[in-house]
């Protein structure tokens, strides 16, 4: 670390790995800071973010890294297949991870016991092509990715008529097309059409 670079920063600098910070004294060591001697110094490119109630300084990056989903993370997907056995969808995006795009393949699929709790006869009678749906990662070791939709708030939170493309509208346990009147069922989220994608 170069001595002449002691210059203050402020909240909102933009600043490269290795430039000077501040002092301990001063800040708690966050995010992309580290401790040397005393001084702080930044671990990575990135924004300088000032927290006076935590007194802790840390860094917003230039380029964060994309989302991998990880067991137990809620994710967004869209069905593209339905086989006897198993679902296969396309991953969206991660709950809570902003709207990064995901850092691999996309697959993922939920077999026809992790749908629900119960017996599951035809798995057209829970998901269609197209259904966007929210679910729990259960496994990332394999492709594709494993999902579950077992609990309440998982499942189908849009999905759209088979017959014409309007997006249902839910009717207790059912799904009824506005502009039609055709009649669905799906396994449903209590999240259904609550939700921003």
């Amino acid at each position: 670390m170069i001595e002449e670079k002691k210059k203050t920063v402020k909240d909102g600098d933009f600043v490269l790995p290795g430039d000077y910070l501040g002092v301990i004294e001063e800040y708690l060591p966050g995010e992309g800071v580290i401790v040397e001697d005393g001084n702080l110094y930044s671990t990575r490119a990135g924004w300088v973010r000032i927290n006076k109630d935590k007194v802790e300084i840390s860094l917003e990056p230039a380029s964060s890294t994309p989302p991998i989903p990880k067991v137990g993370d809620i994710v967004y997907a869209r069905v593209i297949d339905i086989k006897q056995q198993a679902v296969l969808l396309k991953m969206i995006k991660i709950e809570g991870k902003g709207d990064r795009e995901i850092a691999m393949s996309k697959l993922a699929g939920i077999h026809i016991s992790q749908v629900k709790d119960g017996f599951v006869e035809d798995l057209r009678n829970e998901f269609r092509i197209g259904d966007i749906v929210r679910a729990r990662v259960i496994t990332d070791e394999k492709s594709p990715i494993q999902l579950t939709t077992k609990d309440p708030d998982l499942g189908v939170v849009y999905a759209f008529c088979s017959k014409c493309k309007t997006p249902l509208v839910r009717r207790g346990n059912q799904l009824v097309c506005p502009k039609c009147g055709n009649v669905e069922t799906r396994k449903l989220s209590s999240l259904y059409r609550k939700v921003k994608l």
